[in-house]
């Protein structure tokens, strides 16, 4: 039961991972074919054709203000139902629904930015840049979720269970694959050696941060690069070489999380306060925005006229 449980929700991250890049497809799309408007000056848009359609009154600008308000709730709502609410904890692991939340909340802030159509006014601006920086701000978080070691369910392990599951791996090469313990000691250094030199440069501190983030983002051309001279230098099989850089990655992860997990956990504490105080301001100005927009049938952002 539990394998099947976890198979479906593979195929819901591959099936929001296809979403989103179909969503990326068409959006792109959207904007070779019409983003000239958007180009414009505002005293030039109303000779465009485009103008009575993307206007924020027009009939699809206004369309993407609902629908992309829509997306932003519901991705809120489902995924703080699903830590909240206690018939939802069982519903699958964190990460499917952090992924849903996620592809909901940058795609209705990208149809929003499109609804305004870059006139902003009154209200309409600090809605608009609160909402900027919560969607930003939710582009880090996923970065810091992703510090914590977790088990397939979503749940943050103990150092034990790390610990343990350094020990599987460990034991599956030894085992298995018949590394020889100098190959493995190798590894085990190498998994300490980012770590000891992010802690002599920047300490382990916030400011250690910054190179975490630079070595995430050059980690796959360094994995890529080390694949290429297992197989060189040791004429390991390509499976063998996938095991010991599935390895080595653990490995690194493992010896990161375990000496910066004070720092994350810092890290984590002001970025939930930060995106909780912008993400209320932003519900409350759009409460408000869509209350104008009910009330006078014109909204804070743009006007009835376009």
């Amino acid at each position: 039961m539990r394998a099947r449980r976890f198979g479906v929700s593979e195929a819901v991250d591959r099936t929001i991972l296809l979403v989103s890049l179909v969503t990326i497809g068409v959006g792109a799309a959207f904007l070779v074919t019409a983003g000239s408007y958007y180009r414009l000056a505002l005293w030039d848009r109303p000779d465009s054709p485009w103008h009575a359609a993307l206007q924020p009154s027009g009939s699809v600008g206004h369309a993407f203000g609902w629908i992309g308000a829509g997306l932003m709730l519901v991705g809120v709502l489902l995924y703080s139902g699903r830590k909240r609410i206690r018939r939802m904890r069982g519903k699958g692991p964190m990460r499917t629904w952090l992924n849903l939340h996620i592809y909901l909340c940058l795609t209705g802030p990208f149809l929003i930015a499109l609804h305004t159509a870059n006139k902003l006014s009154g209200l309409g601006v600090y809605s608009f840049w609160s909402m900027v920086v919560v969607a930003g701000s939710g582009i880090i978080g996923r970065w810091i979720y992703q510090q914590f070691p977790r088990t397939a369910r979503g749940d943050t392990m103990t150092l034990d269970e790390l610990k343990a599951e350094r020990e599987a791996a460990r034991e599956r090469l030894a085992g298995e694959f018949g590394l020889a313990p100098a190959v493995l000691a190798d590894i085990e250094a190498a998994s300490e050696r980012s770590v000891r030199r992010i802690r002599a440069s920047a300490g382990l501190g916030l400011r250690a941060v910054p190179l975490l983030l630079v070595e995430d983002v050059a980690r796959p051309v360094h994995m890529a690069r080390l694949r290429q001279r297992l197989r060189r230098e040791r004429r390991l099989p390509r499976r063998e070489a996938d095991a010991v850089l599935s390895l080595i990655g653990r490995q690194a992860n493992a010896a990161r999380r375990v000496a910066f997990f004070d720092t994350f956990r810092r890290l984590f504490t002001y970025w939930h306060v930060i995106h909780l105080v912008f993400f209320a301001a932003m519900l409350v100005l759009l409460v408000l925005h869509v209350g104008a927009e009910l009330f006078f049938g014109a909204g804070l952002v743009g006007g009835a006229g376009g």
